[in-house]
């Protein structure tokens, strides 16, 4: 019985082992995977999602870096990675709108960074409508991409609420270039000119890049559309509570100021300092829970209260530029529900930031006027009614 007993037991290591012989290495498998930027996400956070290795995922920034900043990362952006399921890169590609890309190859002489532009043929196309409810949903309807959307209200950030100035009937118009690829996709490119049309007034931006590396917006007249703020600290939302001084809480259930405004949205949503300056406090703060104060020019200061959470890098100190990422809507402290309690002051007095006249950032250079009016030659008839 032992005997058959030790000639079963040789019989099935022999088993095993011929199986163990028979199998072949067990080799990482080679994927390709397509990631668009979400919004409020760095290239850092996207490249987790993918599942990247954190050694490969440093190798992707670093190089990168040689040819386009990182920071300058935008919801709408996308890019596609080959990687083995262990997380190690192969390949990499980085799109932003328009014809430029920006791609990693490797080689036995290291990781090579190059600026490419895909052959493609420019047209230009001119897109309208008709506010009914929100320009987000009245321009999705006139199949206006996500991008574009984001891009247009950016343009007009400092300018328009677009949660509390918009009316029904007001109406929007823009200029784009697109481009046509040799494989038949077509890509967005920069909105050169747009105008947004309210209660009989226009409000009118055109796209000029002059002797800089990088354009930007300017009305007719040649201001700048940027403002020393932001006109809301996030967008998309509503408004739960205004700039009052006799306001009932409705947490404490009795009359008290609210020297700020409160706007109402999901928990998460990012939210964007409205203008340029410092982080002076970056912390937890009794009933407005957590708490960041931004110290700016002309001795404003800005305070973001009941935030989920900072963003990365946001800490006593920091210096921020307009629109960076500073946090989430959250419900922390005193609330009852996700909301951003956003107030401003100057002088240490609070003020409602809504009635705020903001003048603009710079002019165009007088001695670039002459170029820059030929610019506006060329796209404003295109903006007309």
């Amino acid at each position: 019985m032992k005997n058959k007993i030790k000639l079963f037991f040789f019989f099935g290591l022999c088993v095993c082992a011929f199986a163990a012989c028979g199998q072949k290495p067990n080799t990482p498998k080679i994927q390709k995977i397509d990631m668009a930027i979400n919004e409020g996400d760095t290239l850092s956070q996207s490249l987790d999602y993918a599942n990247i290795a954190p050694q490969s995922k440093a190798e992707i920034i670093i190089n990168l870096s040689k040819v386009f900043d990182p920071r300058y990362c935008r919801a709408g952006d996308n890019y596609e990675i080959t990687a083995d399921t262990s997380g190690v890169w192969q390949t990499f590609n980085y799109f932003k709108p328009g014809l430029d890309y920006y791609s990693l190859e490797k080689s036995s002489n290291g990781i090579k960074a190059l600026k490419k532009t895909k052959l493609a043929t420019k047209v230009i196309i001119v897109s309208s409508g008709t506010i009914a409810n929100s320009i987000w949903e009245s321009m999705r309807k006139e199949n206006i991409s996500p991008e574009t959307i984001l891009d247009f209200a950016d343009i007009f950030a400092s300018h328009i609420d677009f949660l509390t100035e918009t009316q029904n009937g007001d109406t929007f118009k823009f200029v784009q270039e697109k481009f046509i690829t040799q494989d038949g996709k077509t890509l967005n490119g920069k909105l050169l000119a747009a105008r947004y049309s309210a209660s009989g007034k226009d409000n009118m931006a055109i796209y000029y890049k002059g002797t800089r590396e990088y354009g930007s917006y300017y009305s007719p007249q040649g201001d700048s559309m940027g403002r020393i703020f932001l006109r809301a600290p996030l967008q998309f939302r509503r408004i739960s509570s205004f700039f009052t001084l006799k306001r009932f809480h409705p947490v404490l259930k009795y009359f008290r100021p609210h020297l700020g405004i409160d706007y109402a949205a999901a928990s998460g949503t990012p939210i964007s300092s409205v203008g340029a300056g410092k982080v002076i406090f970056a912390d937890w703060s009794g009933d407005f829970g957590k708490l960041v104060k931004i110290q700016h020019t002309n001795g404003y200061t800005t305070f973001y209260g009941h935030m989920k959470g900072f963003a990365k890098g946001i800490r006593s100190g920091a210096h921020i530029a307009q629109g960076q990422l500073v946090g989430y809507v959250g419900a922390t402290g005193l609330a009852t529900g996700p909301h951003l309690d956003f107030r401003i002051q100057q002088g240490g007095k609070f003020f409602n930031f809504l009635k705020m006249k903001l003048p603009p950032s710079n002019r165009i250079p007088s001695s670039e006027k002459s170029d820059f009016n030929k610019t506006v030659e060329q796209y404003a008839p295109l903006l007309k009614p």
